[in-house]
């Protein structure tokens, strides 16, 4: 058995998409004792630490020595495009296997695979549109030739673009599920697209099995995360002024800060953005930051925590998982979709408040108390919904087990029967 996974994240620097992924490739072993998982990767060495014994398909052509030269962004961004061009160039061609060799190229995986997935992520919408591109791109060419498909843990729009919503209205119909991690806005918008409501099923994001056994937390500090990036629409100085507020606030309640660091990319790192919005303050002095590489590391951190207040969604995720009630930052549609359908989830333990309104210190001053007094039977509730969704997320791949099994065995018939 061959499995090709498909995600949110190919060079491995963010831990949020490394728990998805190391998430769905335990679900996978699960459902498929024994079998080859194949996953994209441009870090096959990260990938290697993080989902030991699994296959990386690296880049088609941008390491080549010919195109080593052009600047590393270039050569990324023309990868992408053929990821998301060169599927569709494959044409109609048999989906039996060619060869016994491994396969390089993300297209000759789709080729080899018996079934493809894509783990989850928020990447079907209008601000990762090119990423979304090359995902749906992939799932198209493998439900040409035939291979079942499914999407797990998956955050879908907002989608205004023309082009992706023709894209996505042409590959999703066609998958045999969609795990929705939420669905503010992901069920509705997937059934516009044509998605029969029978393969959509309401998950919870796929990071939460990582969680599964973790105790309710009983932490005392303020965990802390702010986003800094173009794509969350928040500035250095808009982070400056949240960290003031979250500053007093510990002060306040007496509350170390434990500093919550998601992304690791060096344009928009969080552990730089948290030493720079709590650097030279004058409230609080028992301040900890320390670079979280692994997803295991960022759950046990958040059991040290009472509260947090976060721009990162799976700070978030961890956090409410455990039972401790998340602060959420947001300045852009992008945020305001993925915490919103977060909060449906967990509506009394989930705060949402966003940067752009005018009132936004005062709302964040006053939610932060809150949350910290927040009552234990609150807490256990989002923990215990947290075990819910997770075991609809374990149901949601048994029944695309169950599905690629009849779809296999059919194919296989046919085979069996052609002829005259």
């Amino acid at each position: 058995m061959r499995i090709l996974v498909d995600h949110s994240g190919y060079d491995l620097l963010n831990i949020g998409d490394v728990a998805m992924l190391q998430s769905c490739v335990a679900r996978l072993r699960r459902q498929w004792p024994g079998a080859e998982i194949m996953v994209i990767a441009h870090a096959p060495d990260r990938l290697a630490r993080y989902c030991p014994g699994t296959t990386a398909i690296s880049r088609t052509f941008a390491d080549l020595p010919l195109v080593r030269p052009a600047p590393r962004r270039a050569r990324l961004a023309a990868e992408q495009a053929w990821k998301v061009v060169g599927p569709y160039l494959s044409g109609r061609i048999s989906g039996r296997r060619r060869g016994s060799g491994r396969p390089r190229t993300a297209i000759q995986a789709v080729r080899t695979a018996d079934v493809v997935v894509a783990s989850g992520g928020g990447y079907v919408t209008d601000t990762w549109w090119w990423h979304a591109a090359g995902v749906l791109s992939l799932l198209s060419l493998a439900q040409r030739l035939g291979k079942p498909t499914a999407m797990f843990g998956q955050g879908i729009g907002p989608i205004a673009r023309p082009a992706l919503r023709a894209q996505a209205r042409a590959v999703l119909p066609n998958l045999k599920v969609i795990g929705l991690r939420e669905e503010r806005i992901g069920r509705s918008l997937a059934l516009s697209l044509g998605v029969p409501a029978d393969a959509l099923r309401l998950t919870g994001d796929d990071a939460l099995e990582l969680t599964s056994g973790t105790p309710t937390a009983t932490g005392g500090a303020l965990g802390v995360n702010v986003r800094v990036s173009g794509y969350a629409r928040v500035e250095p100085a808009a982070a400056k002024a949240v960290g003031e507020v979250v500053l007093k606030a510990a002060a306040e309640l007496r509350a170390p800060i434990l500093g919550l660091p998601v992304s690791r990319y060096a344009i928009d790192a969080d552990a730089d953005a948290l030493r720079a919005l709590l650097a030279d303050q004058q409230y609080h002095r028992e301040i900890d930051i320390t670079d979280i590489t692994t997803p295991e590391d960022l759950v046990l951190i958040t059991t040290n925590c009472r509260a947090i207040v976060t721009g990162s969604y799976h700070a978030a995720v961890f956090g409410l998982a455990q039972g401790v009630p998340a602060v959420c930052l947001t300045k852009s549609s992008y945020y305001d979709a993925k915490f919103g359908g977060l909060r449906a989830l967990f509506p009394a333990a989930c705060f949402v408040i966003p940067l752009d309104a005018p009132e936004w210190a005062d709302q964040l001053k006053a939610a932060i108390p809150r949350a910290w007094h927040l009552s234990n039977p609150i807490r256990a509730e989002a923990k215990n919904t947290a075990m819910r969704l997770r075991d609809a997320g374990e149901e949601a791949y048994a029944q695309f087990r169950s599905e690629a099994d009849r779809s296999v065995a059919a194919a296989a018939d046919r085979v069996t029967n052609f002829g005259p």
